[in-house]
């Protein structure tokens, strides 16, 4: 069973590590931001799916910064963590740090590209499109990209040169965890109607939820390696 209180005090540890090293969240930001403001430069008027892409593509390669770096930690660190939580806990834990950060990263580049490329120009008939679905979209798709990501570093954290098991391991689970969240992000972007979207944001759910299943089966076995 999962004791909140472990959870919490996984959140506080990782924070207490993020202010530290200050490069943890501000690289992804970073990263962002530069890629942003090179499109604007390279591409003008973008239509409204090349701006998706763009923006996803951002998003993606955040996203595995920040998976990489939340399963780094040193012999002396995995112990304690050890020694403070079971290995469910911290794989839940892991994750919801991950998706925070990875929300940050999503937030921030909606905003840039809309500052900087500006909004897609979409169809006059098709009217005033509400913001909300398609930020709502973008989030899911964050959270089930960090959770997915998260499961791959976990699993690659305990075996050696882990970064390229990590690689060969997402690619499968990835793609259609990007398929449903680019799908879902492109109807709402476009102004599909909202109950269109509902099987696209129960898709994501799906998505953002079967790693950490997965995840609560196999991470124990490794972790007691």
């Amino acid at each position: 069973m999962i004791r909140l209180r472990a959870i919490q005090q996984i959140l506080q540890w990782e924070w207490a590590l993020e202010y530290r090293r200050s490069n943890g969240w501000f690289l992804p930001l970073l990263f962002a931001a530069m890629v942003g403001y090179l499109c604007s430069l390279l591409v003008r008027e973008p239509s409204p799916t090349v701006w998706l892409a763009l923006l996803w593509m951002t998003m993606v390669f955040s996203a595995l910064q920040t998976a990489l770096r939340s399963f780094a930690a040193t012999p002396g660190q995995w112990l304690y963590l050890n020694q403070l939580v079971a290995p469910t806990e911290l794989l839940v834990g892991k994750t919801i740090t991950t998706a925070l950060n990875c929300l940050l990263v999503t937030w921030t580049g909606l905003a840039l590209f809309s500052l900087w490329l500006g909004w897609p120009h979409l169809p006059e008939e098709m009217g005033q499109v509400p913001l909300w679905p398609f930020v709502l979209s973008l989030s899911l798709g964050a959270i089930a990209i960090s959770s997915t990501l998260s499961f791959t570093a976990a699993l690659a954290s305990k075996i050696e040169r882990g970064t390229g098991i990590m690689a060969i391991l997402s690619l499968p689970l990835l793609l259609p965890t990007l398929l449903i969240a680019m799908r879902a992000s492109k109807l709402a972007l476009l102004g599909t109607p909202i109950a269109e979207l509902y099987p696209n944001w129960a898709g994501e759910i799906l998505m953002a939820g079967l790693p950490l299943a997965l995840g609560g089966l196999l991470f124990p076995y490794l972790w007691r390696s």
